[in-house]
């Protein structure tokens, strides 16, 4: 089959497409990747097929600083960069999906369903983080208002009314594709963000049960397999340091930003080189574009960049934003966090990762070096925290996990009804 798999956001949202699109080749289908034209080059060096989607997503600093506003984040992406590109999104996947036999859409592209239908194929979409169901039986803790959250012992009836409250809101701000619908000659259509962005045929909830468990409100064909993992090649300088640092002392812990956020870093970095020496213990900065700290000791090695499945096998611990790649990647090896979230599903990410004891959390807006410290001093001295992670790491399996997603895709592909798992 001719399977497209199409993504918008940063690489936080392009990795797991790409894992699922590495599934599917391995099983002869042939996967063609759409995404921001910034992404052509590194698709394309992987070997896979490029088409270029609108809109272009530049995570430059100002732009990301203006998106990951803790209130105002959401709303901004979706008003000024989602919903008035909606014709020329329609427009890039209708093209991206000649000749497709399936479509597979991460977060963002509400024009799937329009674009199927033009089709006439099977599309399925590919939810990453919990928060993104909106669930009232699993309420999550939402950016724009986290105070919300402590409604949830009071049951779901508070968060019904949230989200009814919602869906028109939202239904306002997608109010150019509800125009866009109706030049097509279909109706306005509900809520995008709540309702319409789920496939009626395939929805793939990519996390594990004990991250979120399905809940009773998300789709009817929702099937939940587990997180899909992209291997990365390391650049084999950068790997090499890595593993002499490792081998040169005691575990260190790792420092980093993720793909985006790591834009807005400012002081996150001197913060971290201050924690780890009050504390005694050596780092690893996965610094992007950003500058190392000064006079930085022997202690701390410093990066641009190096994956995760690299480093973190041999960590102590990991400071990070998190995203739920990143999440994913310390669940996998078994490696406790400190969270720094700044946005989007950031927050809630880390308070299921509290939750689950593997975590413990310090909001962006309160990261100081006092904080930083105590954070580590508390995550590095309780021993729970490693035996919880270790646990967890257990339970992860990410072959039979991407094998059962595969294996829900070619179903749908088939014309085959899938039931909720």
């Amino acid at each position: 089959m001719r399977i497209v798999f199409a993504s918008l956001g940063s690489l936080g949202d392009l990795h797991p497409l790409l894992a699922l699109a590495r599934g599917a080749a391995q099983r002869g289908h042939e996967p063609v990747v759409a995404a921001s034209i910034g992404y052509r080059d590194y698709v394309t060096r992987l070997g896979f097929a490029f088409r270029a989607i609108r809109p272009d997503f530049e995570f430059e600093p100002k732009l990301v600083g203006h998106l990951f506003d803790p209130k105002r984040g959401p709303a901004r992406l979706m008003r000024e960069q989602v919903f008035p590109n909606v014709r020329a999104t329609y427009t890039d996947l209708l093209a991206a999906t000649e000749g497709a036999d399936l479509l597979v859409v991460g977060e963002l592209l509400y024009v799937a369903p329009l674009v199927a239908g033009a089709r006439g194929i099977p599309w399925a979409n590919a939810i990453l983080a919990p928060t993104s169901f909106l669930s009232a039986w699993d309420p999550c803790v939402l950016a724009p208002a986290p105070h919300l959250y402590a409604l949830r012992h009071l049951g779901r009836w508070p968060y019904r009314c949230i989200f009814r409250l919602g869906r028109l809101v939202t239904r306002r701000w997608g109010e150019p594709l509800s125009a866009f619908r109706r030049e097509l000659g279909l109706p306005a259509g509900g809520s995008p963000v709540f309702d319409d962005k789920h496939s009626p045929l395939l929805t793939l909830a990519l996390f594990p049960a004990f991250l979120a468990a399905t809940q009773p409100d998300w789709p009817a064909r929702t099937v939940q397999t587990g997180f899909p993992f992209f291997a990365q090649e390391a650049d084999p300088g950068a790997a090499e340091r890595v593993r002499r640092f490792l081998a040169a002392g005691e575990a260190p812990v790792v420092f980093t930003l993720g793909s985006s956020v790591i834009e807005i870093a400012r002081d996150f970095y001197a913060c971290a080189v201050a924690a780890c020496t009050r504390v005694g213990r050596r780092a690893v900065l996965l610094l992007g574009r950003n500058s190392a700290p000064p006079d930085l000791p022997e202690s701390v090695l410093a990066l641009d960049y190096v994956p995760l499945d690299v480093v973190l096998p041999g960590a102590a611990a990991v400071v990070h934003q998190g995203g739920i790649g990143t999440c994913a990647e310390a669940l996998r090896w078994g490696v406790p966090s400190v969270v720094v979230p700044f946005g989007f599903d950031q927050p809630d990410n880390a308070e299921r990762l509290r939750r689950l004891g593997v975590a413990t959390v310090v909001p962006r807006a309160r990261c100081t070096e006092a904080r930083l410290t105590a954070a580590l001093a508390e995550v590095l001295g309780d021993a729970g925290f490693s035996r919880r992670a270790r646990e967890l790491a257990a339970r992860i399996e990410p072959e039979r996990d991407l094998a059962a997603s595969v294996d829900a895709l070619e179903r749908v592909a088939a014309g085959e009804a899938v039931a909720r798992s």
